[in-house]
């Protein structure tokens, strides 16, 4: 019993064969080369995570521009946000694009066009850019400002229009663009300046737009007058060189702060 005791304790101590004691008593020696391929493999895999950040704060921006997009343009119908990047400027946004488009779609030619508050261009270039049968264009804005934005884009639209068109569509080069300096209640002299036949009404024109209101090129300015939410003089002319028979300033009797508070608030009609 002793014996077989020991010899079977002699057995349970004997130390098992590893299956990577080789590897064990072997380790790999890294070379120069790999510590180079690792820093290379570490250095793409930081490139790449940089490149995905990037390209995630761009669509993050672009989706914010696009919301801010939306919200001023003031309609209800699908947001269009390709047509609203190609035609907004950083001062002002064309309200309701999308219904515009829609008043004067095609089939229905439009070859004789006058938007009557220009502004900054934008209902005007997607115009032009919906309907290339247009041959007379006619844009008019008692804001010389807006007016000097608009007419440059314009300008710049054509232009690129007639280097990268087709030739096999040679109407997009014919297109006649004026643009005036002018409030709207003078149509018809603007009209008769640029063709007598249409201020006659022997051929007339096939679309007008008229726009009515302030833009934020106006308002964000205040300078011009029509801001309520910063400090300027209370101007309020479309037209700053305009006659100051009907200045505003002259109307408004100077009161006090308060009493000025209580008239708008009992004035004002709060939907």
């Amino acid at each position: 019993m002793a014996m077989a005791a020991r010899r079977l304790l002699a057995f349970h101590l004997r130390p098992p064969a590893h299956p990577l004691a080789a590897a064990i008593a072997a380790p790999h020696r890294r070379r120069k080369h790999d510590a180079v391929a690792c820093r290379a493999a570490a250095g793409k895999g930081k490139s790449k995570a940089r490149a995905r950040d990037k390209d995630g704060n761009k669509r993050q921006q672009r989706r914010v521009q696009e919301e801010h997009l939306k919200r001023r343009t003031r309609s209800g119908a699908a947001f269009d946000a390709d047509l609203y990047r190609r035609h907004s400027h950083s001062q002002h946004v064309p309200v309701m694009l999308g219904e515009v488009l829609a008043a004067f779609r095609r089939p229905l030619p439009l070859r004789s066009f006058v938007d009557c508050t220009l502004g900054a261009g934008g209902h005007s270039l997607a115009m032009m850019e919906a309907h290339p049968e247009m041959e007379l264009y006619i844009g008019m804005d008692v804001d010389p400002s807006a007016l000097e934005i608009g007419r440059s884009r314009i300008e710049a639209f054509l232009a690129n229009r007639e280097t990268n068109g087709d030739d096999e569509d040679a109407s997009q080069r014919t297109l006649r663009a004026y643009t005036h300096a002018k409030n709207f209640k003078y149509i018809k002299h603007v009209l008769g300046s640029v063709d007598e036949n249409i201020a006659v009404g022997t051929s007339g024109v096939d679309g007008i737009l008229i726009d009515l209101g302030m833009s934020s090129m106006q308002v964000n300015r205040s300078d011009r007058g029509f801001s309520v939410l910063q400090d300027g003089p209370l101007d309020m002319r479309m037209d700053p060189k305009g006659s100051l028979s009907n200045l505003s300033k002259e109307r408004v009797p100077v009161q006090e702060e308060g009493k000025v508070g209580l008239r708008l608030q009992q004035g004002c009609f709060r939907p």
